[in-house]
């Protein structure tokens, strides 16, 4: 009973110290610490080294036998939980509790302190002590642990820098399990016999397979070591072992043809080998012709050209990758191939075609020309002397991924285009008026056997001026930009701009320029300044044309068609169509004005007569459009009329779209009555009076007469 109660008070301590084990190496980490923290530092260091050999065979569910060796020092300044009042450190509780307490520590306080620790490492169990557990059960030491404890050197309790330790050594056993692969389970629970790496050493044939915590492991696959105290968690370390098996290999061949090597180029062998976490297998390369070996390389890869160790064209060789493990067992890869030094031939012929027309061009004429917007037609056949079909590619430089590909034969074609050196509107206006080179497109033909021999062949495609030049126009108004959008007005003085106008490989001032308006030419062969910004003739409301040609040296011609409109004026422009007064106007009567009021501008405006400060009311009148003309508002205004010549009339109008206003002065009279005209009414009932008192007196004469 008092060894067990001594064993888990050991225990208890070991995971105290190694928490406290955790702490010290980062204080070791710290930048500008004194020298007195790092000799404190080193005090608190462990030393030693503990070793689990499975010395027998590992069969299924067989037992499997194991001998345990540690040995560790620690620091004299670990208290212990052996003892009571840790914080004495071991010196002071040895003293106080083993001893007299006398400052003094003696050899029988010594022996004292090596029984307890004897007696507390004296263990059968493999996973309480800090050793093994074998397929999930712990390994048992049947006959117990000689431990040898070497304990702290006699001396004052005061003193620092000393340490003491002990060694232990056991034989255990665990058991097999039916399974392939085994586990071997080290104890991560805190104790100090954690604090020491521990070597693991494999039966022959037997090796380290995987282990989640494998960054802390490390050495050869069948002796490894296991650094439990690097471990980041407090959680049992589990390491999966297997019997040796031959390493894994791939390899390739680059380039990665069917049964053919080039001759005279380089081809590039590479492997891979796969086994145990812990080895990298060696990989040894052998190239041989015949039986006969004619290079070795040691190395994961290699450069291999035939010709440079004596090797023809048709010869067959054998390229062998051996891949060897920890253990000697081999793995092997072999490349069986035939050496080519012939390059493929092909025969073939170009068809250039632009609009109706085609043309055959010799394949051996490097310089081919072809106007913009053309196509080109490359019909190839490609042979080889190993029967193996020829792989054809096609490459330009029209853009920088344009390629075409084929297999024995194959009819390529591709357009050609004026490129991104030519002129253009996305260029600024000086430089597009400037004279510019015709493109040039390099054609390139391979053709590549299966062992990567080629055959090459280039053609320079010159790209012919084909296109008229672009012509963009702009109308201006007193040097403004006008936006067709608004529309153009009647009135406005009229110029048509065409300085954004190119060509696209002709300088602007090469072309021939000519121009008409609705049908009438107004420039006819002339050059870039008389056309650069010309004006137009006034022209009517409604629908007209101008027509702009221009011809580069090549003779392309471009017939642009600018169609526009002329709107009416703009703003309101009031005038007078009529204008009356009433017929039995006379001075002192009442009389009415009438005024037949016409607005010619677009912009709607209000208008009304007036006699001085006498008006009538305000009346609409619309703007004028297209499609119904000027607009006219009749506007009348009854008023007395007090003298003859009626002055002060007038029409007013006032216009706030278009922010104008005004008046049109009105000029009437009116004609005096004429009484002793025969025509005049007075005149006219005089005359019928005379005439009816006349017809009386005839009558009344007659009457006395008959009497």
């Amino acid at each position: 009973m008092a060894r067990r109660k001594a064993f888990s008070a050991l225990i208890t301590i070991l995971i105290l110290t190694s928490v406290i084990s955790q702490v010290i190496p980062e204080s070791r980490m710290l930048i500008g610490e004194s020298e007195s923290e790092t000799d404190e530092s080193n005090q608190l260091a462990f030393h030693g080294q503990s070793f689990l050999n499975i010395t027998g065979p590992i069969l299924p569910n067989t037992p499997v036998n194991a001998s345990w060796f540690a040995e560790v020092t620690v620091p004299e300044s670990y208290g212990t939980e052996l003892l009571e009042n840790r914080s004495l450190g071991l010196l002071g509780q040895i003293d106080a509790y083993l001893g007299n307490s006398d400052g003094w520590r003696d050899s029988t306080e010594s022996s004292a302190f090596a029984d307890l620790v004897s007696s507390a490492r004296n263990w059968t169990n493999g996973e309480s002590a800090g050793c093994c557990v074998f397929d999930y059960s712990p390994m048992i030491a049947m006959d117990g642990t000689d431990v040898t404890v070497i304990p702290p050197e006699e001396g004052p309790v005061n003193r620092t820098g000393g340490y003491w330790g002990w060694t232990e050594s056991a034989v255990v056993s665990g058991s097999a399990d039916g399974r392939v692969l085994r586990l071997i389970d080290l104890p991560r629970a805190g104790s100090l016999i954690e604090e020491v790496p521990l070597e693991v050493n494999l039966p022959d044939g037997w090796e380290f397979k995987f282990s989640p915590m494998a960054e802390i492991i490390e050495g050869e696959p069948n002796r490894f070591t296991v650094n439990r105290s690097e471990a980041p968690v407090a959680y049992d370390i589990r390491v999966t072992i297997g019997t040796n098996l031959p390493p894994t290999i791939s390899a390739t061949r680059f380039p990665s043809t069917t049964a053919f090597i080039p001759l005279e180029k380089a081809s590039s062998f590479s492997a891979s080998c796969s086994d145990s976490p812990l080895e990298s297998p060696d990989i040894v390369w052998s190239v041989t012709r015949g039986g006969e070996e004619l290079a070795t390389f040691h190395n994961p890869w290699f450069d291999f050209m035939p010709s440079e160790v004596g090797i023809y064209h048709g010869d067959q060789i054998n390229v062998t990758a051996t891949c060897t493990d920890f253990h000697g067992m081999t793995s092997i890869w072999t490349d069986s191939v035939s050496v080519d030094g012939i390059p493929p031939e092909w025969e073939g012929e170009i068809v250039l075609a632009y609009g109706d027309d085609q043309n055959s061009h010799d394949t051996l004429v490097e310089m081919i020309e072809i106007p913009s917007g053309g196509v080109s037609f490359l019909d190839v056949n490609g042979t080889d002397d190993s029967g193996i079909p020829v792989r054809l590619d096609l490459f330009t430089n029209i853009t920088s991924d344009w390629r075409q590909q084929g297999v024995g034969q194959r009819t390529f074609q591709f357009t050609v285009y004026q490129g991104p050196g030519v002129n253009g509107a996305d260029i600024s206006i000086e430089e597009r008026h400037k004279p510019k080179e015709p493109t040039l497109t390099s054609v390139v033909l391979r053709g590549m056997d299966d062992a990567g021999n080629e055959a090459i062949r280039e053609w320079i495609v010159r790209v012919l001026d084909s296109s008229p030049p672009t012509i963009i126009a702009e109308f201006r108004s007193d040097g403004i930009a006008l936006d067709m959008g608004d529309g153009i007005h009647e009135g406005e003085p009229l110029k048509l701009n065409l300085s954004q106008s190119f060509d696209d490989i002709d300088s602007i001032d090469s072309l021939i320029w000519s121009a008409w308006v609705d049908g009438t030419p107004l420039l006819s062969g002339v050059g870039w300044s008389e056309i650069e910004s010309f004006d137009l003739p006034n022209m009517s409301q409604g629908p007209h044309e101008v027509v702009v040609q221009s011809s580069d040296s090549n003779g392309n011609t471009r017939n642009e068609t600018i169609l526009f409109s002329v709107l009416p004026k703009l703003g309101t422009h009031i005038s007078i169509v009529s204008q009356s007064i009433s017929d039995d106007a006379t001075v002192g009567s009442e009389a009415t004005l009438s005024v037949l009021v016409e607005n010619e501008g677009t912009d709607p405006a209000f208008v009304r007569a007036c006699l001085d400060n006498i008006c009538s009311r305000f009346e609409q009148i619309d703007g004028s459009t297209l499609d119904s003309g000027p607009v006219r508002t009749p506007v009348e205004l009854t008023f007395l009329v007090t003298n003859q010549t009626m002055t002060g009339l007038s029409i007013q109008w006032d216009s706030a779209a278009a922010g104008t206003n005004g008046q049109i002065p009105i000029e009437l009279t009116i004609d005096e009555p004429e009484d002793e005209s025969e025509n005049s009414p007075y005149f006219i009932m005089a005359a019928l009076l005379l005439l009816s008192l006349g017809a009386s007196a005839t009558l009344l004469k007659m009457r006395n007469k008959r009497v």
